[in-house]
C-alpha cells in the first residue's frame, strides 16, 4: 500500500505515454500509454496492421510484436517497404539478397517477433519473460495482431475474448507495457466513415483505455477515436482524424490539409 505522492516519485508509474507518432495523433490526443491497453479495431484489409506497423517501428521503443495474423516472410517485406518506400513487389525481390536488405531492416532493431499462430496467454506470457531475460527490461510496446488469433481455453468465442482482455490488461498492468491489441469489427456495419464502438466483435470495449476504428479508400486512413479516457472520442466513428495512406509501398503518414474531429 502507498500513497500517489510516493507512487509518482517513479518512473515507471503507468500511464506514461509513449511518442505520438504523428501530428494529429498529439493534436487529438491519439496517445497509446503504457500499463494501459490500446486497441485497433476494423473490418479485413481496412489499414489496421499496417497502422500499428507504422506506430511500432515509429516509436522506437522496445517492442515485442505478436504477429499471429502473418508469417515472418510478409512481415519482412512490409517492413522494407514501410522503411524504404519502395512497393512491396519491389521489396520482396530485393528479400532474395538478405545481406542488401540487411542494413534497411536494422532500422527496425528494437522490434521482436513472435510468430505463433494461435499464441495462448501462456505462450503470451513466456514470450515476454524471454524478452526480459535477454534484455534486462521489459517491452515497452506489445502489439498483438490480432485477438482473435489468441487460443481460447476451449470456452464460448465470445466469453473467451472477454476473459483474455482481462488477462491482457493484467500484463500490461504488471509490465509497464502498452499492449496494442488488434481486432475486428462486424461487418454488419457499413454506414459512416469508420466503424462505431458497437461495431467490435464480443462486447471487448470495457477495458481498453483507447479504441481506434479504421477505415480506407485509395488514398486516406481514416482513424476515429470512439473511446478514448485522455481524450475526445465518438462511440458512433463519426468524428475521425485522416492520414494518407498507400497500401501498396506500406505509407501511411499525416496529411497537410485540415483534419476532421
Amino acid at each position: 500500500m502507498r500513497t500517489l505522492t510516493r507512487a509518482v516519485k517513479r518512473n515507471d508509474i503507468g500511464g506514461e505515454p509513449l511518442p505520438a507518432v504523428f501530428d494529429t495523433f498529439g493534436k487529438n490526443k491519439i496517445i497509446v500509454r503504457r500499463s494501459e491497453v490500446s486497441m485497433i479495431a476494423g473490418q479485413p484489409g481496412a489499414g489496421k496492421s499496417t497502422l500499428a506497423l507504422a506506430l511500432a517501428l515509429r516509436m522506437q521503443v522496445p517492442t515485442l510484436y505478436i504477429c499471429a495474423d502473418t508469417n515472418a516472410h510478409t512481415m519482412a517485406m512490409r517492413l522494407l517497404s514501410m522503411i524504404t518506400g519502395k512497393s512491396q513487389d519491389e521489396s520482396e525481390v530485393l528479400l532474395q539478397n538478405p545481406e542488401q536488405v540487411r542494413p534497411e531492416l536494422a532500422r527496425a532493431g528494437h522490434l521482436f517477433w513472435s510468430f505463433e499462430s494461435a499464441p495462448s496467454l501462456d505462450d503470451l506470457d513466456e514470450e515476454v519473460q524471454a524478452f526480459e531475460e535477454v534484455w534486462g527490461i521489459p517491452p515497452e510496446l506489445i502489439v498483438l495482431d490480432n485477438l482473435s488469433d489468441l487460443a481460447s481455453d476451449g470456452g464460448e468465442e465470445w466469453s473467451g475474448l472477454r476473459s483474455a482482455m482481462k488477462e491482457i490488461k493484467f500484463l500490461a498492468r504488471e509490465t509497464n507495457a502498452a499492449l496494442l491489441v488488434l481486432h475486428h469489427t462486424s461487418e454488419a456495419f457499413t454506414n459512416g466513415p469508420c466503424p462505431p464502438r458497437a461495431a467490435l466483435q464480443g462486447k471487448v470495449a470495457q477495458l481498453p483505455a483507447l479504441i481506434l476504428t479504421v477505415n480506407s479508400d485509395e488514398n486516406y486512413l481514416s482513424v476515429a477515436p470512439v473511446k478514448n479516457r485522455y481524450g475526445k472520442a465518438d462511440p458512433s466513428g463519426y468524428h475521425y482524424v485522416r492520414l494518407q495512406w498507400n497500401p501498396a509501398h506500406m505509407y501511411v503518414n499525416d496529411i497537410k490539409e485540415p483534419n476532421a474531429v
